[in-house]
């Protein structure tokens, strides 16, 4: 999950729209749409959000046919979450809004281990088109999925705050450990001709 979000604040950043979409951690949208209660009042949004449309979507790329259901279900956790929100902080932001389910059109899984690899394609094109919700059409074929596998991995690489001429490509320190001579440290090009090969 660290992955994935890590890959949707890089998206957030390329395509610019970091300052108008919130992207939540997945455990705070956990603790909202499948928690107890009792944790509900730790999980306070300390930032403004905006959206264009009051819908939530769950998305199951496996296109299971009780989106619909799931997503209705959602929306009114997230309503009860608002609720508490302006019940526990004094928040009041988004509390008078009529969150809807709905269903959002997107490729199927073939495979059983490329999930997490479509969510992120589906979130990269979303937030991409931001504002409007594009229309989801891209392979899912195992070759597919393999090369955005890929992709993905070389934009968290390129998205790195080290610099790969100066610092450890396995610890992203500036200097090596301890003292004495200098030690030879892992080669950043050896990551990326793994990735070639991967």
């Amino acid at each position: 999950m660290q992955v994935i979000e890590g890959l949707l604040h890089v998206f957030a950043h390329t395509f610019n729209v970091k300052d108008a979409v919130y992207l939540m951690s997945h455990y705070t949208a956990g603790c909202i749409l499948y928690g107890e209660r009792e944790k509900l009042p730790q999980q306070s949004l300390r930032k403004y959000i905006h959206a264009e449309t009051s819908t939530v979507y769950l998305v199951d790329p496996e296109r299971n046919a009780s989106e619909l259901t799931a997503s209705q279900a959602a929306a009114k956790r997230i309503r009860e979450y608002f609720l508490m929100r302006r019940n526990c902080h004094a928040k009041t932001e988004w509390l008078d809004v009529k969150w809807k389910g709905g269903v959002m059109s997107h490729p199927e899984q073939k495979d059983g281990s490329s999930c997490g690899v479509i969510v992120v394609k589906m979130a990269k094109l979303l937030l991409e088109a931001f504002p409007v919700i594009p229309v989801m059409e891209f392979c899912t074929s195992k070759r597919a999925m393999q090369k955005e596998r890929r992709c993905l991995a070389l934009d968290i690489l390129e998205a790195s705050v080290f610099d790969e001429q100066d610092c450890c490509a396995m610890c992203a320190t500036f200097k090596p450990p301890g003292e004495g001579p200098i030690i030879q440290w892992v080669s950043n090009q050896n990551i990326y001709r793994h990735l070639e090969l991967w």
